[in-house]
């Protein structure tokens, strides 16, 4: 099982759904409304100084493929990124112990 964890400005939001969608993911989690900081774009605090917000997606899924390819095609995105504001970041780990939830029969 892996762990996937996205952050990006909400302006990329839908392109990620979209892409996890199109890839068949099934197990994933969208907090719509984060404030960030980050080494690589200007703050999103959603306040007057500080405007706009990112999003946080929380990604589980068991084929290491699905997820390689996952992962190269947000890379992909990143190079077309037009500015620092639609970088997308992916943090990807390995999951040993899980609990697998099961539909109620």
């Amino acid at each position: 099982m892996e762990f996937i964890y996205i952050t990006c400005n909400v302006s990329m939001l839908e392109a990620i759904t979209n892409l996890l969608d199109e890839n068949k993911f099934t197990d994933y989690q969208v907090i719509e409304q984060v404030t960030a900081k980050s080494n690589y774009s200007l703050p999103r605090l959603n306040t007057a100084v500080w405007p706009s917000y990112n999003s946080a997606i929380f990604i589980q899924e068991s084929d290491t493929r699905k997820v390689s390819s996952f992962i190269e095609k947000v890379k992909q995105m990143n190079r077309s990124a037009f500015n620092n504001g639609e970088l997308i970041a992916l943090f990807a780990w390995n999951v040993h112990t899980y609990l697998e939830v099961k539909s109620v029969e």
